[in-house]
């Protein structure tokens, strides 16, 4: 792409002011030299100031009351629901249950693992195994139930 090119495509930024210095300082050195360039510029500086100059419509104010209200009414709906903490309540403090009761066996199995002691197949072990599994994918379904209604209410964690 040529200067000239490129001094074209900069020069409705230029005219609206929305423009760095440097590239502004570029595309006036290119005006001084180029008559075609400059005959634009000026026609976008006129296009530029009879749009702003033009009245900037406004919505009615009963669209906006009704937007607001269904907007507060969609808000409200969603983070008022009482069945959703009902379900949720208990799965988050089961979740969180099972993982801190799970810490034991965390250490223990750590333990277990360094000392070179090797954990009976069946029985227990296979148990404490479980146990701790499910405890991880209860804690796992908690914190994406808690994420996703917080999501929903529109609240950060």
């Amino acid at each position: 792409m040529s200067e000239h090119e490129r001094i074209r495509e900069l020069l409705p930024l230029a005219a609206s002011g929305d423009i760095s210095p440097g590239e502004l300082r570029a595309v006036h050195e290119h005006l001084s030299r180029c008559e075609s360039c400059a005959g634009m510029y000026q026609d976008y500086g006129v296009l530029g100031s009879a749009l702003r100059s033009l009245p900037t419509p406004q919505p009615r104010e009963a669209v906006v009351a009704r937007v607001l209200e269904l907007a507060e009414s969609r808000l409200g709906r969603s983070s008022a629901n009482p069945r959703e903490a009902f379900i949720l309540a208990p799965l988050v403090v089961a979740g969180w249950l099972m993982a801190v009761a799970t810490w034991p066996f965390a250490r223990a199995a750590t333990v277990w693992i360094f000392t070179g002691w090797r954990v009976p197949h069946g029985g227990l072990g296979t148990a404490l195994a479980f146990y701790s599994i499910l405890g991880f994918i209860l804690a796992c379904v908690s914190a994406l139930a808690v994420g996703r209604r917080a999501r929903i209410v529109g609240r950060r964690i």
